[in-house]
C-alpha cells in the first residue's frame, strides 16, 4: 500500500477520513489558503513590483521638467477619475513600450513607465496609457483580480484527484473574466 505525503504535508490530513475526504472542511481549507496567499501577494504588490522592475519613484516636487510633467499628468488623471490620494509615480529602465498600476488600495498605488514608452511615444500616446493605468487604480481592478486569483488558488489546491478537470476549470474562469 503506497501512502502519499502531500495530504500530510499540505496539512490535510485531519480532512481524511475512514470514507475519503470531508469536503467542507477541505473547501474550507483551501478556500482560506487560496484567498490568503491572493491577498498577502496583493499587500506585497507595490514593493514587489518596485524591486523587480526597479522602479525608481519620481519626487513629486522634481525640479527635473521631464519627470514633474509625468508626475503632473498622472496626477492630473488621478483626480479626474475621483482618486482622493495620489498614487506614487514612478518609471524603470526598459527598451520595451509598456506601463503598469499596482497597490493594494487606491491609497496605497502606483503607476510605474518604461523609459521605453516615454521615448517611443508622443505625448497623447503617453497621456491614453497613463489614463488607462489610472482606469485600473480607479475602478479597483487589483483588488477585483485578487478575488480571481483566491478562487483560482482555492480551485487548484482542492484535490489531487480532480486536478486536470480543476485546472480546466480554473483556465475557464480566468479567461472569462479576464
Amino acid at each position: 500500500v503506497q501512502t502519499c505525503a502531500l495530504p500530510i504535508f499540505l496539512g490535510i490530513r485531519p480532512y481524511l477520513d475512514a470514507k475519503g475526504i470531508d469536503y467542507t472542511s477541505l473547501i474550507l481549507f483551501c478556500s482560506v489558503w487560496g484567498f490568503g496567499g491572493a491577498f498577502l501577494s496583493l499587500a506585497m504588490s507595490r514593493t514587489m513590483a518596485k524591486w523587480m522592475t526597479g522602479v525608481k519613484v519620481i519626487d513629486p516636487v522634481t525640479t527635473d521638467p521631464h519627470m514633474a510633467k509625468l508626475v503632473y499628468k498622472v496626477h492630473e488623471l488621478a483626480k479626474k477619475a475621483g482618486l482622493e490620494t495620489m498614487p506614487e509615480v514612478g518609471i524603470y529602465e526598459g527598451d520595451e513600450i509598456n506601463a503598469f498600476a499596482t497597490g493594494p488600495t487606491k491609497s496605497r498605488s502606483l503607476v510605474a513607465v518604461s523609459s521605453g514608452l516615454l521615448q517611443q511615444m508622443d505625448g497623447n500616446e503617453v497621456e491614453g496609457v497613463l489614463a488607462h493605468e489610472v482606469a485600473h487604480i480607479a475602478n479597483g481592478d487589483m483588488v477585483t483580480m485578487t478575488l480571481v486569483q483566491g478562487v483560482v488558488n482555492s480551485l487548484v489546491m482542492r484535490s489531487e484527484e480532480h486536478t486536470s478537470e480543476l485546472q480546466s476549470l480554473a483556465y475557464l474562469v480566468c479567461r472569462l473574466l479576464l
